[in-house]
């Protein structure tokens, strides 16, 4: 094979790979008559196994990383949406490797796991992902217990939580009690995902041994001044961060409040901060039928310069309309109670 090879074009070069390894050519022989990395080689014979050489035809040729147009991401929106089964995977719901597999298979497109995550939750869809801890698994992960594993779960539930999810598409998703789910969410929206996270494995929150009551009880009895607090009585917080320094234990603030309860502390405690009813009022019927109809037209025609709905967006209108800010997670609770989450992305615009 000449030299004059290693300045033609990419797409002569891969033309002529396609045709040395239909014929069966080995990839390191291709390699060296294509004048082509052996990575790149072996890219294209799996790409050729899986979905035929017009599938390599269709590779971009350089730039960014490749991007799926709109026919091909309404495609994939209607895939994810249905059984795998359609597909030929097994399971209720996907996996980021069978959706990759998928993606590669359909377009010719190698995207990394986490870019299909990302596109996944874009399209408000996380809730058909199942978050395999073990599939593809390097062997050090392979090695893991399984307390490793079920804090993975956890962690993941809590941030699933977080980021709007119901408490029946975590417990679906990650194979876990929706009574579990349901208890994870109230810890996340008291305490954060970080209290979820640092539950032990058997689902129990650390205690405190005898002795360290007892040094508890003395401290409590002192002045938060003299280990550094600002205050004469302590704060609830900072009994949390107390505990968590001196022990490395970390306790939500309502076990905090129960433990120092159990210790007859009370009246070491600053008062807690009279709170003001700020729950949103509930939606009345007109405003969901407002909602449901909003979400069906285009973000454009409510003055948002953008071609999908999302959080944000809808965060916005209802300001405009009804004068209050919702949060994040009352907006999703506001979308599913009219009927159209499933048009309310989390793509960011």
């Amino acid at each position: 094979m000449s030299k004059h090879l290693d300045d033609a074009p990419l797409t002569h070069r891969r033309a002529l790979a396609a045709e040395l390894l239909l014929n069966g050519e080995g990839i390191s022989e291709v390699s060296r008559k294509a004048r082509l990395s052996l990575p790149t080689v072996s890219k294209y014979k799996t790409l050729i196994e899986t979905a035929g050489p017009e599938a390599l035809a269709r590779l971009r040729i350089h730039g960014n990383a490749p991007r799926l147009d709109d026919a091909s991401q309404s495609w994939l929106v209607s895939a994810i949406k249905h059984s795998p089964g359609l597909h030929g995977y097994p399971g209720p719901t996907w996996t980021i490797g069978q959706l990759r597999e998928l993606v590669f298979r359909r377009f010719g497109v190698q995207f990394s796991r986490s870019h299909v995550g990302y596109l996944v939750r874009g399209y408000g869809l996380a809730y058909r992902l199942t978050y395999s801890t073990s599939e593809k698994a390097s062997p050090a992960t392979a090695q893991q217990s399984q307390s490793d594993v079920y804090a993975a779960r956890r962690r993941i539930a809590a941030k699933m939580l977080f980021d709007g999810d119901s408490v029946e598409r975590v417990s679906k998703a990650l194979n876990i009690s929706a009574r579990t789910i349901a208890k994870y969410k109230s810890m996340v929206i008291a305490d954060g995902v970080k209290a979820v996270e640092q539950l032990k494995s058997s689902g129990r929150k650390a205690t405190l041994g005898p002795e360290a009551l007892a040094w508890l009880r003395a401290a409590l009895e002192g002045s938060p001044m003299a280990l550094g607090y600002e205050t004469e009585l302590w704060r609830n917080g900072d009994v949390q961060k107390l505990i968590n320094e001196k022990f490395g234990v970390y306790h939500s603030s309502g076990h905090v409040r129960t433990l120092v309860g159990k210790l007859g502390l009370e009246r070491r405690m600053r008062p807690p901060k009279q709170r003001t009813d700020k729950r949103p009022s509930a939606m009345n019927d007109e405003t969901l039928a407002w909602v449901a109809a909003a979400l069906r037209q285009s973000p454009r025609a409510h003055g948002i310069e953008a071609d999908h709905w999302t959080n944000t967006h809808l965060r916005t209108v209802l300001h405009r309309r009804a004068g209050v800010g919702y949060s994040r997670g009352y907006i999703w609770e506001i979308a599913t109670g009219a009927g159209v989450a499933d048009l309310l992305t989390r793509r960011r615009s």
